[in-house]
């Protein structure tokens, strides 16, 4: 319990809250409501709920509402939500002790993946958090968000360092730094994949979009801590260099760069043969992926263990133990010589940067499956069904998750960009369609979905995963 003193010292050292909650439906006898405006409700509109429910104090930016006759102590705050994210540590004040975080539009969850992989490899008890859910060695479960909520981040750093985790991976969307969801977390490092279009449905602009992600590299990371940048791209050369200009610790990773330099990759029979220079010295590293963005993936994650303390030696050494993550590029074998390729991506860039490695590697044709998220960016659609008509042979659009669009608007959106593609809105059969018209040394890929297991129509959540459909179909097709 904490006094509300601690929270707002015009207040009773003897009144206790007993917990925080954000949501009036969560709140128990003794909790703090925190009203906060959301994208599609106002938390205000739900204060008195929250007092009946047994509210025994409410924070709101509402100054009427503060000045009202309420029965409980009502505490005013600008920002409700930086509020949230503080009083969240109060309750939950653990955590492990070093919290790396990694943003960008596109490897987020890969880098996270990797660096997990990294910090295991080394013998130290590490854990991640994203998109991918909650993963250690002795708690793994699934998020709601790419990055949770104060309240339930807090939660799990405070659970994880309980259970021993010193090192944690964080996957931080733009969503949750423009939210203050991190804004009470000891950052130890930050890492920067890359930045294209997406979310603009929620940020307006790139410019919006680009300087949110900045936020967490000026504002939110101390003064002293070091930035892992990916420089392999023009937004990654500007981020560099607007960190710098901040008078903070840079490392950046790519060609020609200072900290780790990329000197050559090369395919071998596997994945990918790497030259890098570190300090003067040049390691050879072989790792088991087959695209070239993943291997700067792999190599920021190595910037990030490294700057956690990691003897570079032996996380050079490591990399060539990393697995492939699932739903990033996963390949699903086949009974003949054709090849079925399952990734997540749903931006223009990440399909783009997709395909442009899958042709590199197939002779033959290649067949693409993938729609896009409703009620999200629709901008992006008709822009990925243009990078589909530039790589694919044939394209068969299909739902992604439409949520509370009507699907055949998204999917009319995305033929723009795609003309001659054919539209099967089942997942299910237009997968089954795609697996059909490959051959020899065909690929199919399948995008957009990934590692998911559920489906969202309309307000419904259905199971539904990309592998499990593909394994369905080429057993009872294939016997």
């Amino acid at each position: 319990m904490i006094s509300l003193n601690e929270i707002d010292k015009s207040l009773s050292k003897e009144i206790f809250i007993s917990g925080v909650q954000d949501n009036s439906k969560k709140i128990k006898s003794g909790d703090l409501f925190i009203a906060i405006d959301g994208d599609k409700k106002n938390g205000e509109e739900f204060i008195g709920e929250s007092i009946e429910s047994g509210a025994i104090a409410v924070v709101t930016s509402n100054k009427k509402i503060k000045n009202s006759k309420l029965t409980v102590p009502i505490i005013f705050d600008i920002s409700p939500r930086k509020r949230l994210s503080k009083i969240s540590k109060l309750f939950y004040p653990n955590s492990p002790e070093i919290i790396c975080a990694v943003t960008g539009t596109n490897g987020k969850t890969s880098t996270v993946d990797y660096l997990y992989q990294i910090w295991t490899h080394l013998g130290l008890e590490a854990a991640s958090i994203g998109t991918l859910g909650v993963k250690s060695k002795t708690l793994n479960c699934i998020t709601e968000n790419t990055t949770p909520g104060p309240i339930e981040l807090h939660k799990m750093l405070n659970k994880l360092s309980l259970l021993g985790v010193s090192h944690l991976a964080l996957e931080v969307s733009s969503h949750a730094i423009n939210q203050n969801r991190i804004d009470s977390i000891d950052l130890h490092s930050a890492c920067f994949t890359n930045l294209s279009q997406d979310h603009l449905d929620y940020h307006k602009s790139l410019k919006s979009y680009s300087d949110v992600k900045f936020k967490l590299f000026e504002e939110l990371l101390p003064t002293k801590n070091a930035s892992i940048v990916c420089i392999d791209s023009d937004q990654g050369g500007k981020f560099s260099k607007k960190i710098k200009s901040l008078n903070r610790k840079v490392f950046d990773v790519g060609e020609g760069a200072e900290f780790i330099n990329i000197v050559s990759v090369e395919e071998y029979s596997n994945g990918k043969k790497v030259e890098i220079l570190f300090k003067n010295k040049t390691y050879i590293i072989f790792l088991e992926v087959n695209a070239h963005f993943e291997v700067l993936n792999i190599l920021c994650a190595a910037g990030l263990a490294i700057e956690s303390g990691c003897n570079y030696s032996k996380v050079f050494s490591s990399l060539e133990f990393i697995k492939p993550v699932k739903g990033r590029l996963e390949k699903i074998s086949t009974n003949d010589s054709s090849n079925i390729i399952i990734d997540y991506a749903h931006t223009p860039d990440a399909l783009r940067h997709v395909l442009e490695s899958i042709k590199k590697e197939t002779s033959g044709k290649i067949v693409l499956v993938f729609g896009c998220g409703g009620d999200r960016d629709k901008s992006k659609r008709i822009l990925m069904g243009g990078v589909a008509q530039k790589f694919c042979e044939e394209i068969i659009i299909t739902n992604d998750n439409p949520r509370n669009e009507d699907p055949s608007n998204i999917a009319n959106q995305i033929i723009k960009g795609c003309p001659k593609a054919i539209i099967s809105l089942d997942r299910f059969s237009a997968i089954k369609l795609g697996i059909s018209k490959i051959r020899n040394q065909d690929t199919l890929l399948i995008a957009g979905k990934g590692h998911e297991e559920l489906q969202i129509i309309g307000g419904q959540e259905l199971p539904f995963s990309d592998h499990k459909v593909v394994e369905e179909i080429l057993r009872t097709t294939h016997g």
